[in-house]
């Protein structure tokens, strides 16, 4: 009995159950996947519309966190994105987890220019700037 197997490459899309996702990464047997979803709101900040790919023209690539899954689990390959599209999801990710490694901090560590809040009728110097021309 001959074993098929199919292969999945980065920038496919598969289905995984029922549920269409997006392969980021393969490692070996390992692939990173994220979702995709139909458009809807809301919008996190990490979702990035898939608009000019044809294998999932309107849907959106949730991309939050990727999941890794085992590449026998994943069934039919639905198609490819574009390198563009792919491009979009990798700054996505990275920069969902640069927020993510920020909001970890402890409060106070990074300093913020809105901190310190808006003053009524402050025009933004410092005390002693220039004098008013009255």
């Amino acid at each position: 009995m001959s074993h098929h197997e199919q292969r999945v490459c980065r920038g496919a899309v598969v289905l995984r159950g029922k549920w269409p996702v997006l392969v980021v990464a393969v490692r070996g047997a390992l692939c990173a996947v994220v979702p995709l979803a139909a458009p809807c709101l809301p919008h996190h900040r990490a979702d990035v519309p898939l608009a000019g790919c044809s294998a999932v023209r309107g849907h959106i690539a949730r991309c939050g966190a990727p999941v890794l899954v085992r590449a026998g689990g994943l069934t039919s390959i639905l198609g490819t994105v574009s390198t563009e599209c792919l491009r979009r999801v990798d700054a996505a990710l990275a920069a969902e987890h640069t927020a993510r490694q920020l909001e970890r901090l402890r409060p106070g560590v990074v300093s913020c220019a809105l901190a310190r809040g808006y003053r009524p009728g402050s025009k933004g110097r410092k005390i002693g700037g220039a004098p008013h021309a009255e």
